[in-house]
């Protein structure tokens, strides 16, 4: 929770003003579920101070740590380790930004490390269930986790059958066969929200990707869409596209209730033709790419102040924190501390590769099966993401930074575990 500590108050977004509203209103919003709103509500203690909504994500984030590093360390010293790692990972990568938001971004990890811990060993049904729990809820807070956590299950099923093996990881397929059946369940307690606006950002990547102009270009002529009344002036970014209602052309054709059908044609229609194929693949790896690269913290979050709605609902339901809300460093505009922050933890993440890189390379008596299958896990978590984030949405900081901090997570893994065992194999030379 430093950087939150740091600010002076939980770090906000615009979109928490959303997620305060749907928990405190019980609607679920069209365009994201009502799971994070609710959660945001009753970690609040319905209202009596934000603080405890982090907290309580800083709690849940550092018991799965614990309870997987007790896993693969095998090590009565792993609450120490964890302590350790935990302390780097919060100064030396963004994971405490994303902890320290008032966002769903942080149970995208959690659902990976509650999935990752389900698979590696038995466990008593309490702590099973539970586990199953923190999984579906943590899939439940936001859409695009349907997506994500199926291509990362299934992927894990085709693809890690030898990092997975029968004899060491007991009732491997029923456990990815459970975590597969969550994740689609948890379409119910999104509602109608995924069906209200996948279309809707969905055209919102294909106009950053350029591929919407090109589809509008060759086919306004037999499809008078009402885009194409827009398609020269379309805007270079998929946020600006879905969210500025004073400048996108996406509003002025009727918004998020009117184009469902037009977009649902277009997007069927691209997806169906060679061309548009080929381009949407181009794009989807370029887009990937440029995510991988994109972790920066910081990103979006502005200042909330007075003529805003986040303002206006916090000072409705949480008015006696109105005050060190307005004197945060966010809300005084005072971030730009987070640009050389940023900076120092894409060298992290550099180094964090190379330590596993040459660990792989020099020390691979090191990988057990629990190592090889935390780091093949891991990493295509944050790869997967990055696809979908994406391909799918935008390329933007927030949602690489959300996952990316797993890369040092695991280096820091390996390392603690190098270690360990170097102190094993001296005192049983003693």
């Amino acid at each position: 929770m430093f950087d939150a500590f740091y600010n002076g108050f939980p770090i906000v977004y615009s979109d928490t003003s959303t997620y305060i509203i749907s928990g405190f209103g019980l609607e679920t919003p069209f365009d994201r579920p009502i799971t994070y709103g609710i959660l945001l509500r009753l970690f609040s203690f319905n209202g009596l101070s934000l603080w405890y909504v982090i907290f309580f994500q800083a709690l849940l984030l550092s018991a799965l740590i614990f309870i997987l590093l007790k896993q693969v360390l095998h090590s009565s010293k792993y609450l120490l380790v964890g302590l350790a790692i935990i302390f780097c990972l919060a100064f030396l990568t963004g994971v405490s930004w994303t902890v320290s938001q008032l966002m769903s971004d942080i149970f995208t990890a959690t659902a990976l490390l509650s999935a990752a811990i389900i698979l590696l060993e038995k466990y008593a049904k309490v702590k099973k269930v539970l586990l199953y729990f923190i999984f579906f809820v943590s899939v439940a807070t936001h859409m695009s986790h349907v997506l994500l956590f199926n291509t990362i299950i299934i992927f894990t099923f085709v693809f890690g059958r030898h990092i997975l093996p029968l004899n060491q990881f007991p009732n491997r397929n029923k456990k990815l066969l459970s975590l597969l059946l969550l994740t689609n369940v948890s379409i119910i307690l999104m509602g109608s929200a995924l069906a209200k606006s996948k279309h809707v950002f969905f055209m919102g990547a294909m106009v950053e990707h350029g591929i919407a102009k090109k589809y509008l270009d060759t086919h306004c002529k037999t499809n008078p869409y009402k885009l194409c009344a827009y398609k020269d002036s379309l805007p270079d970014k998929g946020y600006v596209f879905v969210w500025d209602e004073a400048k996108s052309p996406f509003y002025k054709i009727g918004g998020w209730k009117n184009t469902k059908g037009e977009f649902d044609s277009i997007i069927s229609g691209s997806l169906s033709e060679p061309k548009f194929i080929a381009l949407h693949i181009k794009a989807s790896f370029k887009a990937t790419v440029e995510q991988l690269f994109r972790n920066d913290i910081g990103d979006g979050n502005g200042s909330f102040l007075k003529g805003t709605i986040l303002y206006e609902r916090i000072d409705k339901y949480f008015k006696h924190e109105l005050e060190s809300y307005s004197n945060s460093l966010q809300s005084k505009q005072e971030l730009g501390f987070t640009i050389g922050w940023s900076k120092l933890f894409d060298v992290i993440i550099i180094d964090s590769l190379m330590v596993i890189a040459i660990l792989l390379f020099l020390k691979r008596k090191l990988f057990d099966y629990r190592l090889k299958f935390i780091t093949f896990f891991f990493t295509t978590g944050v790869l997967l993401n990055a696809w979908d984030c994406g391909t799918f949405a935008n390329a933007i900081g927030r949602l690489g930074c959300k996952m990316i901090w797993l890369l040092p997570f695991i280096a820091l893994i390996l390392l603690s575990k190098l270690i360990i065992d170097k102190n094993i194999g001296k005192k049983e030379s003693f």
